[in-house]
């Protein structure tokens, strides 16, 4: 399993959280509404009949959008229409009514930016850039219309930079956050999601399996060769798991010599298979000072009745187990209460 062969659920095109992306829709819903709405009647009222139905209709296919983004938690008509609406809307209001209507296009470009995706967003701009630019000729001088659309296109622009800025920072801030700083692995704190997701597949009648993973006598290595060979040999061993796992399977660092691997859509034979290969290419690899690495692991599955907790600790005895009959091996806890007698040495194929 390669670090790039995860993907987490959140999109990786998106600044904001989706708890703090549902509040900041809701507030712009409400702006457009006691915004949009007054305007495009009082339009209609005044003989602009096309601007106020434009508006109008951005409104309503507006609405319509953020109730399903918020409420049904799917899209509806997705954002192409309501953007084609805002543009026009906002083109025809500079031409029918002049460039005091043209403040608001810089809060339009700049929110734009922070909740579309960032290649739609450049898209939209650049159409309102051109079409008010087209529009502000109309009423005013070239030198005034091109400061015009200058600025427009300064303002657009910062915020794309920023908003480019933030996004990359925040890309590397989550890596950091989720990921072992030594192997790239997940850390601790990403397991109880992974976990309990599984588990909620499982009662979807998926099967699922974890391995704890131990390296043995990992104490002895530090000891004899320092604590720098140790950490070579963790990321060897790390990168021998990443090699010849498969791209459902996922890797954890708990701590320490710790690991464990979540088997989603696994059952307990393929997950052995799995481990036993592992553990055969650990033995194989090549450490400095030619040190023996083995490792010693406990297997169990899940079951409906499971959470994190007692998945864990169930592969946890099994892990003992393998470490109490003389480590290198696999045992495995295939049941919800106990550790079953099935303890293999490595150059066996059974199961």
């Amino acid at each position: 399993m390669t670090l790039n062969k995860l993907r987490f659920e959140h999109g990786d095109d998106e600044l904001l959280d989706f708890y703090r992306r549902q509040h900041i829709l809701k507030f712009i819903t409400a702006v457009t509404i006691f915004t949009f709405i007054p305007l495009g009647i009082k339009n209609l009222l005044i003989g602009e009949t096309l601007l106020g139905l434009s508006l109008l209709a951005f409104e309503l296919s507006f609405i319509i959008e953020m109730i399903g983004l918020l409420y049904v938690e799917r899209k509806i008509i997705g954002n192409g229409i309501p953007l084609s609406l805002l543009v026009i809307s906002i083109t025809l209001s500079i031409y029918e009514l002049g460039m005091f209507v043209s403040y608001w296009v810089y809060p339009i470009a700049v929110t734009l930016v922070f909740i579309i995706p960032r290649r739609q967003a450049l898209i939209t701009n650049t159409c309102l850039v051109v079409g008010c630019g087209i529009a502000s000729f109309y009423h005013v001088d070239w030198q005034y219309a091109m400061r015009f659309i200058s600025s427009l296109i300064a303002c657009a622009g910062i915020a794309h930079v920023a908003v480019e800025a933030i996004h990359h920072l925040q890309v590397e801030l989550r890596y950091l956050s989720t990921r072992d700083a030594l192997t790239g692995a997940l850390n601790r704190h990403q397991l109880d999601a992974f976990m309990n997701r599984s588990i909620a597949q499982k009662n979807r009648g998926f099967s699922a399996c974890v391995a704890l993973i131990d390296i043995d006598h990992f104490k002895q290595v530090n000891d004899l060769y320092g604590h720098d060979v140790g950490d070579t040999v963790i990321k060897n061993v790390v990168e021998t798991l990443n090699q010849h796992t498969r791209d459902l399977d996922i890797l954890f660092r708990l701590g320490g010599d710790e690991f464990l691997i979540l088997f989603d859509n696994t059952n307990m034979n393929e997950a052995f298979k799995v481990m036993d290969t592992l553990s055969q290419h650990i033995r194989e690899q090549h450490y400095p000072y030619h040190a023996k690495v083995t490792i010693s692991v406990g297997l169990s599955p899940a079951f409906a009745e499971d959470d994190a907790v007692r998945w864990i600790k169930r592969a946890d005895i099994a892990l003992y187990q393998s470490k109490e009959n003389g480590r290198d091996q696999i045992t495995i806890n295939a049941k919800s209460d106990t550790v079953t007698n099935i303890n293999m040495n490595l150059n066996q194929r059974v199961m």
